[in-house]
C-alpha cells in the first residue's frame, strides 16, 4: 500500500508543495506568522493523505460519494433555515452560511460536493439534485459561488454526467411550482424576510448585482479590486522568488482572497504555478468517467481559487481534493499488472467498477 501511494501524481505534488514550504520559510523572515503557515500547510498534506489512503478502496470511495451526497443536502436545508433565521451561523448579517460559517465557503463547498455527487446518483434525480444545490448557493449570495455553479452544469453537461434536455425539463419545473407556491405568498415573504433583517444593504445590492452584473457596482466589489491591487503592488515588490513563507500575512490590510496571489507573495513564479500544478496531478492518469469528472472539479475549483486565498487550508477542500484524486490508484495497479503479463485481480476489477459506476447510467 506505502508503495502504491509513493507512486501517486498526487503525493508527488504533495512532497513539492511541502520542500517549497521548507525552504522558502527557511530564506524568509521566520516570523511567527510564518511558522503558523508552514505548520497549517504541513496539517494540510496529512489531512490529503489520510483521506487519500482511506479513498483508494473503491467500495470507500462509493461511499464516500453518498455520504457527500447527504451532506450537501443537509447543508442546502441548513442554508435555506439561515434564510429566515440570520446570524445563526453565518458570520455576515442576511447571507446564509450553514456549518461553514463564511458564506463564500459554502457556496463553494457546495458547488465542488454537486460535482462529486452527481455522478453517485441515478440520472433521473441528477438534474433535481442540480437545482437543489442552486438554491442553497444563492441564498449565500455569493457571486463566485453563483457562476462556479453556472460552470459546473456546463461541465456536467459537456462531460456528458447530466442530460441537458432533462436538466431543462427539471428546471421548468422547478419554476412552475415555485411561480406556483411562492408568487401568491411573495408579499408575505418578502415582509418576513425584512422583518428578520436578511434584505438588507448588502444583500440588496447583490439581489441588484444578480439583475445586472455589468451595471452595478457594489461596496463589496470595489473593495475586492482594492485588496486584488494591493496583493499585485506586493507581487512586483520580489516578483522572482517572493518574500518567504508566510509573507502574504503581513503588510495588508485585508487577506488577497486569491490563491494564486497569496502563493505569489510568499514564493514568486513558484508560487504561481503550484495551484496548476495541483490541478494537473488531479487530470494526469485519470481515465474514463473519473477524468471527466476531474476535469469538471478543476475547471471549478480554478475559478474559485481567483476569490479564495485558503483553498488549501479548508478541510472541506482537502477531502475533495483527496476523492478526487483517489481513483487514479486503482489505474496505477492495473498497468503495473499489466506490465508484469499478470491480469487484474477480480477484486480490483470490482473496485475500479463501484468506483465511478453510478456515473455511467
Amino acid at each position: 500500500m506505502t508503495s502504491e501511494i509513493l507512486r501517486l501524481p498526487i503525493v508527488v505534488w504533495c512532497f513539492g508543495y511541502l520542500w517549497v514550504t521548507i525552504v522558502w520559510f527557511l530564506l524568509g523572515a521566520q516570523s511567527d506568522m510564518a511558522w503558523q503557515e508552514v505548520r497549517w500547510r504541513i496539517l494540510a498534506i496529512f489531512e490529503i493523505l489520510g483521506f487519500l489512503a482511506v479513498f483508494m478502496d473503491g467500495r470507500a470511495h462509493l461511499i464516500a460519494r453518498l455520504t457527500l451526497v447527504v451532506a450537501v443536502h443537509v447543508a442546502v436545508m441548513v442554508n435555506i433555515f439561515e434564510l429566515f433565521a440570520p446570524n445563526t451561523f453565518s458570520n455576515v448579517s442576511g447571507r446564509s452560511a450553514g456549518l461553514y460559517v463564511n458564506a463564500n465557503m459554502s457556496a463553494e463547498a457546495l458547488v465542488l460536493g454537486m460535482i462529486l455527487g452527481t455522478t453517485a446518483l441515478p440520472s433521473w434525480y441528477r438534474g433535481a439534485f442540480i437545482f437543489l444545490t442552486g438554491v442553497g448557493v444563492f441564498v449565500t449570495y455569493s457571486r463566485a459561488g453563483l457562476i462556479g455553479w453556472l460552470i459546473a452544469i456546463g461541465g456536467l453537461m459537456l462531460g456528458r454526467c447530466v442530460d441537458a434536455r432533462h436538466l431543462v425539463r427539471i428546471g421548468l419545473v422547478a419554476v412552475a411550482l415555485l411561480s406556483l407556491v411562492l408568487l401568491p405568498k411573495a408579499d408575505q415573504i418578502l415582509t418576513a424576510l425584512e422583518r428578520a433583517g436578511t434584505l438588507n444593504a448588502d444583500t440588496q445590492e447583490r439581489l441588484a448585482w444578480f439583475m445586472d452584473p455589468l451595471g452595478v457596482d457594489d461596496k463589496s466589489g470595489w473593495s475586492r479590486k482594492s485588496v486584488a491591487r494591493e496583493a499585485w503592488e506586493r507581487v512586483t515588490e520580489r516578483p522572482f522568488f517572493g518574500g518567504g513563507t508566510g509573507s502574504v500575512h503581513k503588510g495588508l490590510d485585508i487577506p488577497p482572497h486569491n490563491q494564486f496571489l497569496s502563493h505569489m507573495i510568499d514564493h514568486g513564479l513558484v508560487g504561481a504555478i503550484l495551484m496548476p500544478l495541483l490541478l494537473l496531478v488531479l487530470i494526469w492518469r485519470n481515465q474514463g468517467a473519473s477524468r471527466r469528472v476531474a476535469l469538471i472539479f478543476c475547471g471549478a475549483t480554478l475559478w474559485f481559487s481567483f476569490f479564495t486565498h485558503t483553498f488549501l487550508n479548508n478541510a472541506h477542500s482537502l477531502l475533495l481534493i483527496a476523492m478526487v484524486a483517489a481513483p487514479v490508484s486503482l489505474h496505477v495497479r492495473r498497468r503495473d499488472q499489466a506490465t508484469q503479463g499478470d491480469l487484474i485481480s477480480n477484486s480490483d476489477q470490482g473496485n475500479l467498477m463501484k468506483t465511478w459506476m453510478p456515473s455511467l447510467r
